[in-house]
């Protein structure tokens, strides 16, 4: 009876935990330069990029200084690329230091200079730089920041760009030097360069280690294309396809689709602590409807811009929870080769996802949005019909519990486990034993210490562990014992 008890409840925690340790206390103030640095390192590029006001045919601040931007693009690709590759972590992060007083004097002079070709020289020099200093927020956010800095930065990173998103039509500024945006800008890597050099001459970046990663692990690879494809690529591309509504309106849906599915996230995680692949997978069920929306919508033009909300809210949910799940793994494994793995699959996936879009929109198809969408849909499904085998691979291995904890834990999984019992050093001694087999008294023997304190410490253990046996002692933790 006992055992089939275990078993069900086993089956009820399967998409909730009852353990939460993502909480707002966790956050602590030696990672402060590292968690503000990757939201502001976020909000920068976001307000580099987005298309603004009132520039001719809404151009981006970065395209208004340098026209063309796709040689640009693939040098910040490339060099991107290449520093996790040639580097140490431990070298590259704090020498960004140096790249945010480059970037910094090379953005003053072409906001004194206005566009042209001295301009573009020095944007030039100003990309590789901007890489730089991207990469090594990233490279920070996965290393050092426990869990509860990772889950709540990402909550910012999501929501504070697409905020901006929605507030541009508030910046209408025509003059480069003195636009909103560069303003912020400008503010912005001023306290990136205090940041920074709080980290070059005050912290120490860790490095990662020429170790391999269990090969469970990289099932979580598929997972990485199908968000970063659908959500970062596909699914915006299919918005600017829309027809028959202002962009202004269909940023709205998408904006507050983003704002539902923080609240959504909030909830489950903080309240519920939801099994991280379920999340995923509401995620992918959002974008889902999203593109069966837009296909509806050729024929009803209205249901279109519901298709905008599920979009957002399979962004917010998907975007947050796979940085998630790839930074506690990449801390708990400190594997540069599955490190470089995540890094080159996401860099491969934008490029990818970018090169269909734009070949679709070039070919003389009438219905791009339609023929994306149906590619998403059957990636989608390929994916549903795969996830319990990716659901499998990703709770089978030892570092899953490290996701419900306010940071990844080095010792064994079985230990690690014991302690989020709350189970005193003594114990964990007196658990580990009574798993191995042996009785109080040989337990009392072995350590040297009175049977009846060894009988107190094992009717704790039971307390804590809300059971009444050895038995169920041994089935509770029998996943934890190998």
């Amino acid at each position: 009876m006992g055992a089939h008890k275990l078993e069900l409840k086993s089956l009820l925690k399967l998409p909730f935990r009852s353990a939460n340790k993502l909480s707002l206390k966790s956050l602590t103030r030696k990672n402060l330069p590292y968690f503000g640095g990757w939201i502001a390192v976020s909000v920068w590029l976001y307000a580099y990029f987005l298309p603004m006001g009132d520039f001719a045919l809404k151009v981006s601040l970065f395209e208004a200084i340098v026209g063309d931007t796709t040689l640009y693009f693939y040098v910040m690709l490339i060099t991107g690329s290449l520093i996790p590759f040639l580097f140490d972590g431990k070298k590259f992060v704090p020498a960004s230091f140096y790249s945010v007083l480059v970037s910094l004097a090379c953005f003053l002079s072409v906001l004194f200079l206005g566009p042209g070709l001295p301009a573009k020289i020095i944007m030039l020099i100003a990309v590789p730089c901007i890489a730089h200093i991207f990469i090594s927020h990233v490279y920070a956010f996965f290393i050092v920041l426990n869990n509860s800095e990772k889950f709540y930065s990402m909550i910012l990173v999501v929501l504070l760009p697409k905020i901006l998103m929605y507030l541009k039509p508030v910046f209408s500024s025509t003059q480069l030097m003195l636009h909103p945006f560069s303003i912020l800008i400008f503010v912005i890597m001023v306290a990136l360069a205090f940041s920074t050099y709080r980290i070059k001459f005050h912290d120490t970046v860790p490095s990662l280690q020429k170790v391999n990663a269990p090969i469970k692990a990289y099932s979580l690879m598929p997972v990485i294309f199908i968000v970063f494809a659908l959500n970062d690529v596909i699914a915006p591309a299919t918005l600017q396809q829309m027809s028959g509504f202002t962009q202004s309106q269909i940023e709205s849906y998408y904006f507050w689709g983003i704002l539902t599915g923080i609240i959504v996230i909030l909830f489950l995680q903080t309240s519920f602590s939801m099994n991280l692949c379920m999340i995923l997978n509401l995620s992918f069920a959002f974008l889902a409807v999203g593109f069966v929306l837009d296909i509806i919508g050729m024929q009803y033009p209205d249901v279109s811009l519901f298709s905008a909300l599920c979009f957002g809210i399979a962004y917010s949910i998907g975007i947050v929870n796979l940085y998630y799940l790839a930074g506690f793994m990449i801390k708990k494994f400190q594997s540069l080769y599955f490190y470089r793995a995540c890094f080159l699959l996401s860099s491969f996936c934008y490029l990818g996802a970018s090169a269909f879009v734009k070949i679709l929109g070039q070919s003389n198809i009438q219905v791009p949005s339609l023929i994306m969408a149906f590619v998403s849909l059957c990636l989608l499904i390929l994916f549903f019909l795969f996830s319990p085998f990716f659901i499998k691979m990703l709770y089978s291995g030892e570092w899953i519990d490290d996701s419900y904890r306010e940071d990844i834990s080095q010792e064994s999984r079985l230990e690690a486990k014991l302690k989020d019992y709350k189970l005193t050093p003594a114990e964990v001694e007196v658990c580990l034993l009574l798993l191995e087999g042996y009785t109080l008294r040989q337990i009392s023997g072995m350590q040297s210490k009175a049977y009846s304190t060894i009988n107190t410490y094992c009717t704790s253990i039971y307390r804590k562990l809300k059971i009444n046996s050895r038995v169920e002692l041994l089935l509770l933790l029998q996943e934890y014992k190998s």
